[in-house]
């Protein structure tokens, strides 16, 4: 996994670098009025968190900085419906492993020099210029242990995708800029999967919902990494259960499955509890993390490629007029590199595209 260049906390006056732990075990204590400075070198979509011991910290605020001032970043939320009770609901509390994801931000993160204005007005522990956001703790308790980036584009770069068309590097000046090769990234990045019915990147999902099935169920978005919470409808609320192949249910990543070991008393077919709560539409509540890891994964550099392709043929073909690529004593026309380029995608994202069979315990799709 790719880890932050900077990770800085700012207490009672004071840095501490946790730079060189962040990934391998920080033991970090939140408590009241910290602040978490997390320096990277592209735009973030969120922060995986990994705890040692949970609590319930909801009272936090996300900001980015935009190059002039620190703007608040609007965390993921959920729409929760439990019988006539219609609310939504902050995404991630620190009440266990999990992602603060925000997706796509409101404001513009900005290229930013440390120093000592900034981001506090006291020497930093390195003067590195990145793209800063940080997390301002209101009520503390939980103890983080690691901590790792969620990237905005994560299938490849913009400069990757400049060496690939055989043009300098894109920035703000250049036409395209850069934010615009972000987002087309991004967009292809959301097509792959789409069309590929598997990701990845690292994503978290929150109150999907699930028929129950004896025989296991098959989370939506694969592939799943793990389950954080999982709750059965008990008539009046979703109780959440325990976790682990000796309590209530547990994850085969391998599989993809969620299974359930409830004692065979509540799954039955007469049971009162089974046909009357179990057995309703939607009586499985869970939030989970999927994708693969893209650092590692055995196919990332096929999806690398794919995406390039891609993007590439979009900006060629919608940007003809700025002359991103020009066409010389070339082979092929540039409408047919076009052509060839998305083609090649097509045919190398189909092998790549998962089937899932329909049937007993197994899913659909």
């Amino acid at each position: 996994m790719k880890t932050f260049p900077n990770v800085w906390l700012y207490r009672a006056g004071a840095y501490t670098d946790l730079s060189a732990t962040a990934f391998t075990g920080a033991a970090l204590t939140l408590t009241a009025s910290d602040k978490l400075y997390f320096g990277v070198d592209d735009w973030l979509s969120g922060i995986l968190f990994f705890m040692t011991t949970v609590g319930s910290v909801s009272d936090y605020v996300v900001e980015v900085y935009d190059g002039d001032t620190w703007r608040p970043i609007l965390a993921q939320s959920i729409f929760e419906n439990q019988m006539t009770t219609f609310e939504w609901a902050r995404g991630w509390e620190f009440q266990s492993d999990g992602m603060l994801y925000w997706g796509k931000s409101q404001h513009r993160p900005e290229l930013t020099k440390a120093s000592t204005a900034f981001p506090e007005a006291i020497t930093p522990p390195a003067t590195d210029t990145r793209f800063w956001y940080r997390i301002r703790i209101v009520t503390g308790g939980p103890v983080v242990d690691k901590i790792f980036p969620v990237m905005y584009n994560v299938y490849t770069t913009p400069s990757e995708v400049a060496e690939f068309l055989g043009v300098p590097d894109f920035d703000d000046t250049t036409s395209p800029s850069i934010d615009l090769i972000r987002k087309n990234i991004r967009d292809q990045e959301d097509f792959i999967d789409s069309y590929s019915r598997k990701s990845w990147r690292m994503r978290y999902q929150m109150a999907e919902t699930n028929n129950f099935n004896p025989y296991g169920l098959r989370p939506r978005h694969q592939p799943p990494l793990f389950v954080t919470r999982l709750g059965l409808w008990n008539g009046s609320g979703f109780e959440v259960l325990d976790y682990g192949r000796g309590q209530n249910y547990y994850l085969d990543v391998h599989a993809g499955m969620i299974y359930l070991t409830l004692p065979s008393w509540r799954l039955r077919f007469y049971s009162w509890l089974l046909s009357r709560y179990i057995r309703q539409p939607g009586s499985l509540v869970y939030d989970y993390l999927c994708g693969a890891d893209f650092e590692t994964d055995d196919q990332a550099e096929e999806v690398a490629g794919i995406a390039k392709r891609l993007v590439g043929a979009d900006l060629v073909r919608n940007n003809d007029e700025t002359g991103i690529f020009r066409g010389g004593l070339d082979v092929m026309s540039k409408s047919e590199k076009v052509q060839s380029w998305k083609e090649e995608a097509m045919d190398r994202l189909e092998a790549l595209r998962s089937v899932y069979l329909t049937g007993l315990g197994s899913g659909a799709w």
